[in-house]
């Protein structure tokens, strides 16, 4: 999906409100599996797809989906040689409970159009998010908001002030 600032999806109000268990609750640790290692991996292809639009992706490529886990990871496209990508992506589930995949990037890299891009591919995975693991805080995107922690995004109202921010320490991060 290509960012154009006049798709539906930039007029979509994305609230900002700071972390809490009240607005991201901890999934449960047992019982049956909440999703399938496909259902991962599709997300995360999607995802890999888009931050590749912003800088580079790594340390693995897209999982070429296959009728096992086993034989998937087996497949990873691209040459895996991207040692210090600009947004690590992280290729393992944490657990079958909660439906998250942690990506680490500095904050320089964060702008609007791919805050707006990744809350709108959330849109068909209910309950599923994002953990941007950046320097200085991190940020938790869903489909409809964004929940941030951390001071370099302390007092945050909106997706505005997180690009704010970000562009501050575009001059002073690298």
């Amino acid at each position: 999906m290509n960012y154009n600032p006049g798709d539906v999806f930039n007029v979509r109000a994305i609230t900002v409100v700071e972390f809490s268990v009240e607005e991201c609750p901890k999934a449960f640790t047992s019982g049956p599996p909440l999703f399938t290692f496909e259902q991962f991996d599709t997300l995360r292809n999607e995802i890999l797809s888009i931050l590749s639009q912003y800088g580079t992706v790594g340390p693995n490529g897209k999982l070429c989906i296959q009728d096992s886990v086993e034989q998937s990871t087996e497949v990873w496209s691209g040459d895996g040689t991207t040692r210090h990508p600009d947004f690590y992506v992280v290729s393992d589930i944490w657990n079958y409970w909660s439906r998250w995949i942690r990506i680490e990037s500095g904050l320089h890299l964060i702008n609007k159009p791919l805050l707006d891009e990744l809350a709108m591919t959330l849109l068909p995975f209910p309950s599923w998010c994002l953990y941007l693991a950046l320097t200085k805080g991190g940020l938790t995107v869903f489909s409809d908001r964004i929940l941030f922690e951390g001071p370099a995004f302390a007092g945050c109202c909106s997706v505005n002030d997180i690009y704010r921010r970000c562009t501050a320490e575009r001059h002073t991060e690298r």
